[in-house]
């Protein structure tokens, strides 16, 4: 039998009625179906264009970092820091996890090829190795019901040999239209961090907070 619990939905605090106003544009030829509002200040808009998925974070009305996904969730693109470090999945290769399969068989893995696109590092590649995992635990968050996984990425740096891992908590919906990366264990240049990142709000579309740039959660500081 699955484990259902509820995600805790506290207070929201805002920055002030100018930020809380603000909300994404939404580029011509795509639709947005939803919007993640997390902890640390952070909100995520999906946008649908074709079968690619769109995830665009925000800090308190700043654009962070881009997501582009493929159908099922493999990672094709990364934008962080207005651009300047982008990276982009090498033509040809495999997507590197499966939504589907992690749902369906409680796992997926694989490996992928990327170039920098910009950036001190770019023509240089990153190959990434993904663990996606799905366990049986649900929780529920606003009406919708969301499977409780993990996905960690070990990212090497090629040219250098430089590497990354991050463990993130993931929130997917049974389906697999929704899928949420939530806090985080990140090991970097031999620094250990976390980011906070839990969601505690999904806005759909006519629902307050809708296509927000500005977090309901964490951003009183």
């Amino acid at each position: 039998m699955r484990k259902v619990t509820a995600l805790s939905f506290g207070i929201a605090i805002l920055t002030g009625s100018s930020l809380a106003a603000q909300t994404m544009a939404v580029g011509e030829g795509c639709e947005a179906y939803a919007t993640v509002h997390r902890d640390s200040c952070i909100v995520s808009n999906y946008v649908r264009c074709g079968d690619r998925t769109e995830v665009y974070s925000f800090y308190k009305t700043r654009l962070t970092d881009t997501h582009v996904f493929g159908p099922d969730w493999d990672l094709l693109k990364y934008v962080a820091d207005g651009n300047t470090n982008s990276v982009l999945a090498s033509p040809g290769t495999a997507p590197e996890a499966s939504l589907t399969q992690a749902l369906e068989t409680g796992e997926s893995l694989g490996a992928r090829e990327y170039g920098f696109a910009t950036g001190v590092l770019k023509d240089n590649k990153l190959d990434v190795v993904s663990q996606m995992r799905m366990s049986d635990a649900e929780v529920e968050l606003n009406g919708h019901t969301l499977r409780v996984g993990s996905v960690t990425r070990n990212m090497t740096v090629r040219k250098n040999g430089v590497t990354a891992q991050y463990d993130f908590v993931t929130y997917a919906t049974p389906d697999g239209r929704l899928f949420i990366e939530g806090s985080a264990d990140v090991e970097q240049f031999g620094n250990a961090s976390r980011l906070e990142w839990t969601p505690r709000q999904i806005a759909m579309p006519g629902e307050d907070g809708f296509l927000s740039v500005t977090s309901n959660f964490g951003c009183e500081g």
